[in-house]
């Protein structure tokens, strides 16, 4: 009786295990925690564009989502950094003219200023147009570094889904995404996480690998 109760037991186990080991993204979540519980954050950072502050106990794939696909982000971000480039051209073009058409009144503005005079009534005019050329070069500026990151984040993304890539700019394919609903158990408490794969599928690369993208609360 006590080896059939064992025998049992045994094979409870093993289904067990193999159920925990069934989904096919076990090892790429086991790689992810492990790293994160040894603080390798080389390893980490070389499959994941998250990390994670927590040290976690156990963790198990609750549920995995459909695959989605999409155009690779890339190209849009490259258009709207070469976008933004020509309209801060253009910006420096226009405030230019307007500086020389109005120089003495604008190096006025600019010498009163430096002294700490306020402008002159018959300059406010003037003041007002050469504080828009400004403003706007700054907001164009600002709005252009945010795109120069976004494009850098994306091409470091797909460095780690294809490895080292050249031309990143020729690339044409599809992003593809997933998620995977995840139990974590952090300090003794189990607690709903979702974390989001990402893998890119370009015409003429190798098999690309999963990165993990993002890992939020449920």
């Amino acid at each position: 009786m006590r080896s059939v109760i064992r025998h049992l037991l045994v094979l409870t186990g093993l289904g067990l295990a193999l159920a925990a080991c069934g989904h096919r993204d076990q090892r790429l979540v086991d790689q992810y925690f492990n790293a994160v519980n040894s603080k390798d954050n080389q390893t980490l950072g070389s499959f994941a564009a998250v990390g994670f502050d927590k040290k976690v106990d156990r963790w198990r794939i609750a549920k995995e989502s459909d695959e989605e696909k999409a155009p690779i982000p890339l190209t849009d971000l490259i258009a709207k950094q070469k976008e933004l480039e020509k309209a801060v051209a253009e910006n420096k073009k226009a405030a230019t003219a307007y500086s020389m058409d109005h120089y003495a009144e604008v190096d006025q503005v600019r010498e009163g200023r430096k002294a700490g005079k306020p402008v002159p009534a018959k300059l406010q005019a003037v003041a007002a147009e050469w504080d828009k050329y400004n403003q706007k070069d700054r907001d164009l500026k600002k709005a252009l570094a945010d795109a120069t990151a976004a494009v850098e984040k994306e091409k470091r993304n797909l460095e780690r889904s294809l490895g080292p890539t050249e031309n990143a700019e020729g690339l044409s394919g599809d992003m593809v995404t997933k998620r995977l609903d995840l139990v974590l158990t952090i300090n003794g408490e189990d607690q709903p996480y979702v974390m989001t794969l990402r893998k890119y599928d370009i015409k003429g690369s190798a098999r690309p690998r999963w990165v993990v993208q993002d890992l939020k609360p449920a």
